[in-house]
């Protein structure tokens, strides 16, 4: 909900630590470009979700999904990296990907990252899911190709 976007979230998106190894790392966000985002959400069958560790929100994750083809596609920012490699996005990651893969009609659950984000490998390779293919030197970061990873987990 656009009234749950604060400061604290807007200043994890312009971090440049914190999306090193996204896209969100071109643009600059503001409150009104933060709430216009999550305002799109609304009346589809996407989901943008927080993330909570106590009282706090420690990060978002969005669900894409695709009613035509079955399938829903993931993201997760955690946006403190005091709180990167304590198993809190591979608990967020894998307690969503389980639930999207029980909703009526999804069969795949996927996601992607660059191999040199090693902590969100594991986060996919962890959670259960299966390599779905590569896009070779597909990005850059500070200027070094790097692969994109993409994983899978089918509804079986």
């Amino acid at each position: 909900m656009a009234s749950d976007i604060t400061p604290e979230y807007v200043g994890w998106l312009n971090n440049p630590t914190v999306v090193r190894y996204s896209n969100q790392r071109f643009r600059t966000h503001t409150m009104e470009s933060c709430k216009a985002y999550v305002n799109s959400f609304a009346e589809t069958d996407n989901l943008f979700l927080a993330i909570c560790r106590g009282a706090g929100v420690v990060g978002t994750m969005t669900a894409y999904v695709s009613r035509h083809h079955s399938t829903a596609d993931m993201g997760i920012l955690i946006g403190d990296p005091a709180g990167w490699g304590k198993g809190i996005g591979k608990d967020a990651w894998t307690t969503v990907m389980r639930q999207m893969l029980t909703r009526d009609g999804i069969r795949k659950v996927c996601g992607g990252t660059l191999r040199c984000n090693a902590g969100m490998v594991r986060v996919m390779e962890s959670s259960g899911m299966n390599p779905d293919g590569v896009r070779v030197a597909h990005e850059l970061v500070d200027g070094v190709p790097h692969d994109m990873l993409y994983f899978a987990k089918f509804n079986n």
